[in-house]
């Protein structure tokens, strides 16, 4: 699984390019996509083992592991949404990508693409959203205080109990390192210190944004709706936070319509 050192960090990254079929030299525009997961217990397998495939008979899909997640490294501090914001800056340097990508973004990987493409307008063609974060008034607080009550409940004797009926390698590996995350990092007091965003209705570039009927910041999506100039939303009945998982070929089908629109060319041709 590759390993690559960006903004001071090593980062576990998988770059998947599939042939679509299309004729030789017919020129036809691979654009350059690239996914941001959820926080804590995520990892770039959501994208994965979801929809990244498919998108990837079109498009150049890139994932990584955001800092301190999966098998990136985790340093002691620096989880502000601007150190995740400077990562992406780094590996996008580091992959050499050049042109605006598509952003996609799930849960608090929509914070960090918000913020990308507001603080960098010029590198993104587009984002796609799904059960998008971001932060309003209380939000900060409500995200750590939420990380907060895992980490109360993933004390020693806890982990242990739960190892003791989860055998399996894998989860237990997850659960140490959830541990490891909440409790000897700067992660919620990090989100703790996030300030309400303003700068929504100066995201300009085109937006799609899928949130479930029944979550449970589906407040949100109508202020989305509502701040950035041009954004589609779409609302799934009868799903959850878990929007990926629970509908991913709904999510999966949209996708590919997305990123459709943008393969005729290159972007800004």
């Amino acid at each position: 699984m590759p390993q690559v050192e960006a903004n001071g960090l090593s980062f576990h990254v998988q770059v998947i390019r599939h042939d679509d079929g299309s004729a030789p030299g017919s020129g036809a525009h691979r654009p350059p996509v690239v996914m941001l997961h959820g926080l804590v217990i995520d990892n770039l397998s959501s994208w994965f083992y979801t929809i990244a495939h498919p998108l990837a008979l079109s498009s150049d899909v890139h994932l990584f592991d955001l800092r301190g997640h999966g098998r990136s490294e985790m340093p002691p501090t620096g989880y502000s949404v601007a150190s995740n914001v400077d990562d992406l800056v780094a590996l996008l340097d580091l992959w050499g990508i050049d042109e605006p990508v598509h952003l996609f973004g799930n849960s608090f990987g929509g914070v960090v693409a918000l913020a990308f493409a507001h603080r960098h307008p010029e590198r993104v063609a587009s984002l796609f959203l799904i059960e998008a974060h971001f932060a309003v008034e209380g939000w900060a607080e409500h995200m750590a205080g939420s990380l907060a009550l895992a980490a109360f409940g993933l004390d020693e004797d806890a982990v242990q109990d739960w190892m003791a009926t989860n055998p399996d390698r894998k989860l237990t590996r997850v659960a140490r390192r959830s541990e490891k995350f909440l409790m000897e990092t700067s992660l919620i007091d990090d989100l703790k210190a996030e300030q309400p965003i303003g700068f929504l209705p100066q995201i300009g570039c085109p937006v799609h944004a899928m949130y479930g009927s029944e979550s449970d910041i589906l407040h949100l999506a109508r202020e989305l709706e509502t701040q950035l100039p041009d954004c589609r939303l779409e609302i799934v009945e009868g799903t959850t936070h878990s929007l990926l998982t629970e509908r991913s070929e709904l999510v999966r089908e949209r996708a590919l319509e997305w990123i459709a629109a943008f393969t005729t060319a290159p972007v800004g041709a």
